[in-house]
């Protein structure tokens, strides 16, 4: 790859890792202070996504520096956002929101909804669609001086983004309050933005168990034939079917029990999975560039050592800074979780030049030995993760437009349903994509253990197009043919440089056994 793509990958890859981890999910129970006097969230209808509960917003004054004066609460659909607030008579377009002695005098109000929002009922002029629009959904508003809950639940007909906005009915600026606004939806305690993903990670399981069962099968079939790395695989997929469930299993509590104690502690449980989704995978990637089990049949020793130190060194960097981050509020603007944060980035930094270091340096080894099948498969995964980089520059540029987009009503109502998919859960698509890829490739086959015993290919140009298949199975036929001559378990295994040390030790009791009942 060229220059300008090494350095824009690694800024990728910084943000894919990181980005693919599961989000924390807060509680759909937001808070409202004088400083922040406004919060939305969207809400399903009973009808759009059943449940036991009726929909409901609730406000809960808890805390307040004056109980003598109002605090004006109003409950809206954003898209109804612009019949807030009445057009004072005789000015040019200027709002009143809140009614009082003023605006009584004006007309705006009655003396019996002092204290209360504005509300324009008529049909209001939208810049957005240049008509005039009606009111979509209900707007509540009330004034309440003294903690405690509200007595009324606005109760949500209308699947819709809706917002609370507080305000001091005396427009006193030292008023001190704090509250609590509880969205709550039919199904349960997660955020209507987030119930998405309790059904879409259950078919990722499905899709990564699937998966994962295809090349178990090829797995048992050649299983007299495997590398080592193809049991890397085959462990490194059950470990992500299992980390996936887990995912799945952290939304439906959270979505059962709300985000108490039990969610909290299960969330910490969680990121150790997650940390060793990322720094494994690194590894993973990692041993495969340097030409593990394939172009060669073992690492050296120390080098092996060393990749499997930083990758533990890796994941512990990881681990800090998910639950730093965990366990940071939202609104903490403190500069704590940069010290996990940036030497967990150092690290997959250094994993990712050196992927790209080894692997052009085996793409280059099998091209000088014209070792052509091989440097095909390098190849295969060198357009994998130039077709990743791709895909993620996509939906990267999406995602911008999503996020920063969104300036008229039209758009904020329809993204908050879907903005969970382009946030956060599209990187775990891309990943399963991309490892299911590789996997593949280095899957289990009838000739791939001969492929990696293989060192010399044809030299001859116009023979090198033949032996993809014909010198396949002329290898084939050869280790059939020592197999049935020999009939004793220490040939196969003498032709054999990449079977495990354990398994050898076991072969060699077998033929012993064999060799100690022949003399009895």
């Amino acid at each position: 790859m060229n220059n300008f793509i090494k350095p824009l990958f690694a800024t990728l890859l910084l943000l894919l890792s990181v980005a693919r981890l599961p989000a924390l999910v807060q509680a759909d129970k937001k808070t409202l202070n004088q400083n922040n006097g406004e919060v939305c969230s969207g809400m399903y209808s009973k009808e759009d996504w059943g449940g036991k509960v009726d929909p409901f917003i609730s406000f809960n004054l808890q805390k307040t520096s004056n109980d003598d004066e109002d605090i004006s609460v109003i409950i809206f659909d954003y898209e109804d956002y612009l019949h807030i607030g009445k057009e004072i008579p005789g000015t040019n377009g200027e709002l009143k929101y809140i009614c009082d002695d003023y605006a009584v005098d004006l007309g705006l109000c009655d003396s019996d909804d002092k204290g209360n929002f504005l509300i324009e009922e008529a049909p209001v002029y939208n810049p957005d669609t240049d008509e005039n629009t009606t009111l979509s959904a209900e707007i509540y508003t009330f004034h309440q001086s003294k903690t405690g809950l509200h007595e009324v639940k606005y109760q949500v007909k209308k699947t819709g983004y809706y917002c609370v906005d507080t305000f001091s009915a005396d427009g006193d600026d030292n008023l001190k309050y704090s509250s609590v606004v509880n969205f709550r939806n039919a199904f349960g305690h997660l955020p209507a933005s987030e119930i998405n993903k309790l059904p879409l990670y259950g078919i990722l399981a499905v899709a990564y168990a699937v998966a994962m069962f295809l090349y178990l099968f090829a797995f048992w079939k050649h299983r007299h034939e495997l590398l080592p790395l193809q049991k890397y695989l085959l462990g490194f997929f059950v470990f992500l079917t299992v980390e996936t469930i887990f995912v799945w299993a952290y939304y439906d509590i959270r979505n059962e029990t709300g985000n108490g104690a039990g969610a909290k502690a299960y969330m910490v449980f969680l990121s150790l999975f997650s940390a060793g989704k990322i720094s494994f995978s690194f590894f993973l990637v990692l041993i495969i560039a340097l030409g593990y089990g394939v172009v060669f049949p073992k690492l050296n020793k120390k080098l092996m050592l060393r990749c499997q130190l930083f990758t533990i060194f890796t994941y512990a960097w990881i681990f800090a800074y998910l639950i730093q981050n965990y366990l940071t509020p939202s609104d903490d603007t403190s500069l704590k979780p940069l010290i996990t944060f940036f030497p967990a980035c150092f690290c997959l930094f250094v994993f990712y030049l050196t992927i790209i270091k080894s692997l052009s340096s085996t793409l280059a080894f099998l091209n000088e030995q014209k070792q052509v099948v091989k440097l095909q498969m390098y190849k295969k995964l060198l357009n994998i993760i130039v077709f990743s980089l791709v895909i993620i520059l996509i939906f990267l540029v999406i995602t911008s437009f999503v996020v920063f987009g969104m300036s008229s009503t039209q758009l904020v109502e329809q993204h908050w349903k879907t903005r969970f998919f382009f946030v956060d859960f599209w990187p775990s698509i891309i990943y399963f994509i991309v490892f299911v890829s590789i996997a593949f490739i280095w899957r289990p086959t009838s000739t791939s253990y001969m492929l990696a015993c293989s060192q010399q290919l044809p030299t001859d140009p116009e023979n090198i197009a033949d032996f993809d298949l014909d010198d396949l199975h002329s290898l084939e036929q050869e280790f059939n043919d020592i197999d049935d001559d020999a009939n004793v378990v220490e040939d196969d295994l003498d032709d054999n440089p990449f079977r495990d040390p354990v398994d050898d030790e076991n072969v060699h009791n077998v033929g012993n056994k064999r060799d100690d009942e022949s003399k009895k």
